[in-house]
């Protein structure tokens, strides 16, 4: 016995078919943006023209047929738009009226879900894995790519989910509190700076040791200026051998030896 068809479901089905000839209409005939092949010579022609201009043959009836046809493409495109967008709020609703443990349940009771799982899982993994490893050893530009090429290949995953459907507006929400919680706590639990310098022409650097001297000369037993300690920004105004002249943060200027610095 066939299982029984809903109406929804018959008009999402009638939908998409239509949806698929007019897809295929629009490849067959459709080679750049608005050019059609002329039915004659097969010069390409703009879907607005009444005549060909290379062999002067009548195709206005032919670039009409194409005119509404993409004129119904782009309609029943806005019509499955609206009618995705609806289903995708009622199933929000339905989800947010479940209790929490519920949802977790039926999320691990899909059938594709540990498919899925084992195509995304170990993307994600690796990905934070190499922005953690990058936080301590890489800075600036570098780090900064790799997190945005890292943050493509996440979106390009979740949309080829199956399970994307799952991601609704309330785990939305939890995820970024979430998130900006760790960002927050993270930044204030450390002595640097939470995020690396982007700048492309870094003229500064930072200071490595726990404290370290700025003399008033590049000399081991020149006068001291003053004391930095970790994490403080230096800007750099030259470098004399081992040693960089720099300003502080407080507006003191002398020299530091390079190897407490970075």
């Amino acid at each position: 016995m066939s299982p029984t068809v809903t109406v929804s479901e018959k008009k999402a089905l009638a939908l998409d078919a239509e949806a698929k000839r007019l897809l295929d209409f629009k490849r067959q005939n459709i080679k750049k943006k608005d050019l059609t092949p002329c039915p004659q010579c097969t010069t390409l022609v703009n879907v607005h023209a009444n005549k060909c201009p290379h062999c002067a043959s009548s195709i206005a009836e032919h670039t009409r047929k194409i005119r509404e046809e993409l004129k119904k493409l782009d309609e029943l495109t806005y019509q499955m738009f609206e009618l995705h967008k609806r289903e995708m709020e009622i199933y929000q609703q339905e989800v947010g009226s479940k209790p929490f443990w519920v949802r977790i349940k039926d999320f691990f009771n899909e059938p594709q879900v540990l498919q899925d799982l084992k195509i995304v899982l170990p993307s994600l993994v690796s990905f934070f894995v190499l922005v953690l490893f990058l936080r301590g050893k890489a800075a600036g530009l570098v780090f900064w790519l790799v997190s945005l090429l890292g943050g493509f290949l996440i979106y390009f995953l979740f949309k080829k989910w199956n399970l994307k459907k799952y991601v609704t507006v309330d785990l939305y929400r939890t995820v970024l509190v979430f998130g900006m919680v760790i960002i927050l706590v993270s930044s204030l639990g450390s002595t640097g700076k939470f995020w690396p310098d982007v700048s492309f022409m870094k003229s500064g650097m930072e200071v490595q040791a726990s404290a370290a001297i700025v003399r008033i000369s590049p000399a081991p037993n020149a006068d001291v200026v003053t004391t930095v300690y970790q994490g403080e920004d230096l800007k750099v105004l030259g470098k004399r051998g081992a040693w960089y002249r720099v300003t502080t943060e407080s507006g003191k200027t002398g020299w530091i030896h390079s190897s407490v610095v970075k």
